[in-house]
Parts: structure tokens; sequence; C-alpha cells
């Protein structure tokens, strides 16, 4: 019986060390080390995403009507990371558009018109391709239309400058026509009709006439032949819109609300 128990304890401890040393064994019960490379990986990972790098942003900057602030400029006040070949000012187009060389983390700005302090705000871009409007210094102005794009290539747009009524404008009672004035003349279409229906959605929906609608180069009045409903009122301007250059429009929505009775203007 001792010779018995002798053989088995022999070839239980030959089991037991086979299996322990084994290298496949070990990563099971044994973890420790696996786990600690994973955790320089992963913090590898986050110090390369919190690396600083440059991108390449556009945009439209409005004021609390969503006129565009045009001819103005963008002043970069402060950013968290610096690099060569950054921008310090640019210039506003007609449809107050810029196009900024940035690095990511946060880049503070001063807007002016005429020399005038509009708002100031800070961009927050924690990597390429995400971006926020933070701590603007009065509410109503803002940024629309953010895009990031890639060296060689820049794109090109033409906006809407300002609407009558204006954007987020309040009515007791809704217009007859509603007036949009582009930064470019727009390319002449064959029918203003199959142009309204193909390129300004409505919500709720609204019919639209095009035989009492008119395109001036780059002023278009919509004539609105059902009238608005109560409360939220929305037009959906899209790129199909081109200018006579051939540019697309940056889309834009702009909305109205029409309080009851929101009868006929």
């Amino acid at each position: 019986m001792r010779l018995f128990t002798n053989i088995y304890l022999l070839v239980f401890f030959g089991f037991f060390q086979a299996c322990y040393f084994n290298p496949f064994v070990q990563g099971i019960v044994n973890p420790v080390e696996e786990e600690e490379d994973s955790s320089a990986l992963l913090l590898g990972a986050a110090v390369g995403l919190g690396s600083p790098g440059k991108v390449k942003l556009t945009g439209q900057v409005v004021d609390s009507n969503g006129t565009a602030i045009s001819g103005g400029t963008l002043n970069i006040v402060n950013r968290t990371n610096t690099s060569t070949d950054l921008d310090d000012r640019v210039n506003l187009d007609e449809g107050g558009r810029f196009y900024l060389i940035l690095t990511t983390g946060e880049t503070s700005f001063r807007v002016e018109q005429s020399g005038t302090e509009i708002f100031t705000f800070k961009l927050l871009i924690p990597i390429d391709g995400v971006v926020s409007v933070i701590e603007k210094s009065i509410p109503g102005p803002n940024l629309i239309n953010l895009e990031f794009y890639s060296s060689g290539f820049t794109p090109e747009y033409f906006d809407i400058v300002l609407t009558t009524p204006h954007d987020n404008e309040n009515l007791s009672s809704w217009p007859t026509n509603v007036t949009i004035i582009f930064s470019e003349p727009l390319e002449t279409p064959s029918d203003l009709q199959t142009f309204l229906d193909a390129n300004v959605i409505t919500s709720p929906s609204i019919t639209l006439q095009g035989s009492n609608s008119t395109l001036n180069s780059h002023i278009l009045s919509i004539y609105n032949s059902s009238s608005f409903s109560i409360g939220t009122n929305t037009y959906r301007f899209g790129s199909g819109i081109k200018s006579n250059t051939g540019k697309s429009l940056a889309p834009r929505t702009i909305t109205y609300i029409c309080e009851s009775p929101c009868n006929g203007s």
C-alpha cells in the first residue's frame, strides 16, 4: 500500500510540475504580467491621442439673428498648444466663412467687425475630426457648418448671408414671402418651381409657389402659398443649390417660431 501511495505522489507531482511550468498554462494561472503589458499599451495609446497635431477647419460665423458677420476678422487670443505655420488672424469673407490652420487642444478667439468686438469664444479640438464651441462670451452669435479638411484640398462653399424674417425669429403671423440673400449669385435654374421642390425642404410642409417666387442674382424671394403651423417651422436649404461659379451651398436650416394665432401676414 505504501509503495502504491509513493508511486501516486510521484506521478501527481510530475504532472503538476509539467502543467505549472507549461507556458500556455502559465498564461491562464498567472496573468499579471499580461495585464501589466496591456495597461502599458493603453497608456501609450492615450498619450498618443493627447499629442498635439495640426488641423484645418472651415466654418461660418453668424450673429444672434443668423446673419453672417461679413468682412469681419477672427483673432486668435490664446492656444494651449503651439506649432509652426499656425494662423493668428484670418479674415471672414462675404458669407462670414473662414479657413483656419490650428492645433488640437483649446484655442481662444475674438470676433471683430469694423474694429468692434462682436463676441469671444473657445474651440475645443481633442482630436482631429472632433470640435466643439465652448465658453461664448454672449449667447446668440455662433459658428455653424464646421468642417475639417485635409492638406491639398480646400472645400469651396458659398453661404446664406441673411434672411428676412431672420433666423430664429418669433412671429405672430406667417410671412407671405421669405427672402434669402446669398454670398454669391446663384446659377439660374430653368424652372423655379422645380428648383424649390428639389432644394428647399420645409417642416411642417409649406407649399412654395414657384410662379410667384423670384430669383435675382444672389437674392431669392420664396412665396409661401400655404400657412405656417403654430410652433416651430423650418426651411432646409440643401447643397444642390449652386452659385454661378459652380460652388455648392453650405447646407443651412432656417427656423421660425409662429405663435398663436399665427395668421397670414
